[in-house]
């Protein structure tokens, strides 16, 4: 049977797409004959007249297409909002404008579950004019991103920046799918489809993507004639899979530049570099865009998984199941950081246009005039009216908490209703439906609407609600600790609060909300009791309690017990205040041994014997003019000391990490051999900080042109600058996927293996890994290179890094 036929492409409309409120439950009502859509050049026609939106100003009409328009529009406290009206008479069917209305109906409560949504903020419909309209927040400008001027506004979407781009950055492409993708999951989930996924669709906000013209969702498996020719697959819109072949086939046009309708063929200026990861990443966009929808993915999620995968170097096969441990590990990571690494790398390659030169209101002028103010009346973000009492001096709300309000709350933080709606009708006034709930939950809908306030900026830190019984409303005795009640706004006061520990550099949390290490204050804090949780590795919990008095400063002193913290397999920070991060079975450093690290044990040594280096200065470079016995020396000491403080157990320990620790460290796969000379240089073109060469970005301290310029030397890295012409502090550098830094260049490392082979000159000298800053050799800073040195060298370039693990634990545990 033929798919069915999708309607052409509509203008961008919908994308311009920013709390929450449900529609009405009641029917929309039918209307005239259908009409085609209009362009938001069009001249105003009669129903533009005073189109009613309560509590909104519309502005101007920024874009219409064949299943409604959106308009620019003001809140009465100043705000910019997007908010799409969609006409009865714009629908053939009826039926149809019912489908459109329950879908948003569905969507609205969960649209503010995923950062990769746009927010759905109220929904509502106007039975006399014939449309329901939804409101929602307000796309970037696509030249100035958040500063908008409302008379030269447009949207930025992925139409725009390809408009303006042309073919956009791989590695943009790359995670922009991740957080779509992760999106278009978290709605499937609840099983809702999108139906019109397409470049004009995905806009910004706050330089974030997000899935719009969420007027088109509907239920799994509703099969209407939507989409847009190309972005549609051969069996036509309205499952899981067609949602995922859309998506496909956005991401195929902004990495390749081309039309949709030339899929799959591949971009003509593909460099050299490229080609390799071009063809990996267009393996899975192949696979979502197969017309077979059994070949393509089995879900969005993974769909995200793949597109996480491309450009990340896959282990050979092995028998260990430590593998997947560590992959899923990089993996994890990765989705920590998307949110983030999103705007980051938009912002290398999208151009930046300045700011409108002026508008009606400053951002501080609109801020101010949200705020409650003594002895004036105030609205907060719902409109809702507070008249100002005294004695004590506060805002009272003019009615008590509706089930309108509440529902809000509920759908927000996904909670279920308890308790009873009570219809109470004023004199001579309109009915209105408080509700009797547990004092918790009155409890929490405070908390919840000063949260929600202080984000809208109606409220700010020195302000929050209260809540207090409203005995004017009559109810049933069903449970006596049931409450109808109403919110206050009350001016809070404070006081100081400091909180110290030995040792230092404890996390304090309050309230599940983390303030920072010890030392830490002197910190603003709510007069009343006041309870602080102070947590740091290897020593015991302990919970501070205390009371905060207005104008005074409350000083809070604990002297922490060590216990035994140490928990393999999840990040850890010793006495020395050196990071552990997993590596299989044992956790290894994440950066080289400090000089700081090696003065504190050299200071318990009974001997006058100066150190190798300026130890005290520079405590934060690493360690260097040490032996493999030198480090293996301080393994035990540090192993010894932690013990006697109940940090280690008597069978863990610290130790030099083995050859092949470092090389899993350096994300190699396992290599062929039985030593380290068996295995020096036999796998190729794998570097630590990944495939490409010359180091891009910037991975770790090497010699660079700057250090041979200055060396009067031409024998530079290429187009490379790390910065430090002579060592630099451990840590400089962004870490690997595992957490781990400097294992290029630097200094080299210790390992504990002797580099073996059959040469009777090389079998017994000791190995050292991953270069230094003064490495300049391609073939030398290859990950798999090892250097045989005599175990005894002490040298400027030669340092070590450690690992902690259980008494005869190595991280592949089928190691032999």
């Amino acid at each position: 049977m033929p798919a069915p036929k999708p309607v052409p492409e509509p203008s961008a409309g919908s994308p311009a797409a920013g709390g929450a409120s449900s529609a009405s439950g009641a029917t929309p009502p039918s209307a005239r004959a259908s009409g085609p859509p209009r362009s938001s050049q069009e001249p105003l026609s009669s129903r533009d007249d005073d189109i009613p939106i309560p509590d909104l100003k519309l502005i101007r009409r920024i874009g219409s297409g064949a299943y409604g328009e959106v308009w620019l529009a003001q809140t009465i406290t100043g705000a910019l909002r997007a908010v799409k009206v969609v006409w009865r008479e714009d629908f053939e069917y009826e039926k149809t404008f019912h489908r459109e209305f329950e879908g948003i109906q569905q969507f609205e409560p969960i649209s503010r579950g995923h950062p990769g949504l746009v927010n759905v903020l109220h929904v509502g419909w106007n039975e006399t004019r014939g449309f329901y309209y939804y409101v929602m927040e307000l796309a970037d400008d696509a030249d100035h991103g958040k500063d908008i001027d409302i008379t030269t506004y447009v949207p930025r979407t992925l139409t725009t920046d390809f408009k303006t781009h042309g073919r956009l950055n791989l590695e943009f492409c790359k995670q922009t799918g991740i957080y779509l993708a992760d999106a278009l999951g978290y709605m499937h989930s609840y099983g809702l489809t999108h139906r019109d996924i397409k470049p004009s669709n995905i806009i910004f906000v706050g330089g974030a993507c997000k899935l719009a013209d969420i007027g088109l969702v509907a239920a799994h498996g509703e099969r209407s004639f939507v989409g847009t020719e190309g972005f549609v697959p051969p069996e036509g819109p309205g499952t899981f899979a067609s949602d995922i072949y859309s998506l496909g086939k956005v991401l195929y046009e902004i990495s390749s530049g081309k039309d949709r309708m030339e899929f799959p063929e591949v971009p003509d200026d593909l460099s050299a570099g490229e080609w390799k990861l071009w063809r990996e990443w267009n393996g899975v966009i192949c696979q979502a865009c197969a017309p077979n929808l059994k070949e393509r993915f089995a879900s969005a999620a993974d769909f995200a998984e793949a597109l996480r995968t491309v450009g990340v170097p896959k282990p050979v096969p092995l028998s260990s199941r430590l593998w997947s441990a560590t992959w899923k590990l990089v993996l994890w990571s990765l989705i920590f950081g998307m949110l983030l690494s999103i705007t980051k790398r938009t912002s290398e390659w999208r151009h930046v246009v300045p700011a409108p030169e002026s508008r009606e209101l400053t951002p501080e002028e609109i801020a101010q005039a949200k705020l409650p103010r003594p002895g004036r009346m105030w609205l907060n973000s719902f409109d809702h009216k507070f008249n100002w009492k005294t004695d004590p001096d506060r805002h009272v709300a003019e009615k008590p908490v509706t089930l309108e309000s509440l529902q809000r709350f509920l759908d927000d933080s996904m909670q279920s209703f308890e308790g009873e709606v009570v219809p109470t009708t004023p004199k001579g006034g309109k009915t209105e439906y408080p509700v009797v709930v547990p004092k918790t939950d009155a409890a929490a809908f405070a908390e919840w609407m000063t949260a929600y306030d202080r984000e809208a900026g109606a409220l700010d830190d020195n302000y929050e609600y209260a809540w207090k019984q409203d005995t004017s409303v009559k109810r049933s005795a069903a449970n006596p600790d049931w409450v109808a009640f109403r919110l206050e706004v009350v001016r809070l006061h404070f006081g100081q609060v400091i909180v110290v520990t030995t040792p230092d550099r404890a996390e304090v949390t309050h309230n599940g909300v983390a303030l920072g290490p010890t030392p830490l204050g002197p910190i603003r804090m709510k007069v009343g009791n006041a309870e602080f949780v102070v947590s740091l590795p290897g020593y015991k919990r302990e919970v501070l309690k205390g009371k905060v008095e207005e104008g005074k400063t409350l000083k809070l002193d604990k002297k922490l017990k060590p216990t035994d913290a140490v928990a393999f397999g999840r990040k850890w920070k010793n006495s020395l205040g050196m990071d552990f991060v997993p590596l299989g079975d044992v956790l290894i450093a994440a950066t080289e041994t400090r000089r700081a690290d090696f003065a504190t044990f050299l200071r318990t040594l009974p001997t006058s014997q100066p150190p190798p280096v300026a130890i005290r200065s520079d405590v934060t470079l690493p360690m260097t003019h040490v032996s493999r016995a030198d480090a293996e020396l301080f393994c035990k000491w540090l192993t010894v000391v932690e013990r006697g403080r109940g940090l280690l157990e008597p069978s863990q320990s610290y130790r030099l990490p083995t050859d092949d620790e470092w090389s899993m460290a350096a994300g190699l796969p396992r290599e062929r051999g039985d030593s380290p000379a068996s295995r020096n240089q036999r796998a190729r073109g794998i570097y630590a900080w990944g495939l490409v060469w010359p180091p891009i970005p910037v991975p770790g301290n090497m010699w660079d042109r700057t250090a041979a310029t200055k060396a009067k030397r031409k024998d530079g890295i290429e187009s490379f600058d790390d910065g430090f012409v002579d060592l630099a502090p451990v840590g400089s550098f962004e870490p690997n996927e595992n957490g781990l830094r400097d294992l290029a260049g630097n200094v080299w490392e210790w390992v504990q293996d002797d580099f073996g082979g059959e040469d009777p000159n090389m079998k017994r000298l000791g190995v050292v890994r991953g270069g230094s800053f003064r490495s300049a050799n391609q073939d030398e800073l290859l990950a798999s290179h090892r250097k045989a040195v005599p175990p005894g060298t002490q040298t400027d370039e030669i340092g070590f890094r450690i690992v902690l693990s259980e008494y005869g634990v190595i991280a592949r545990q089928d190691d032999e």
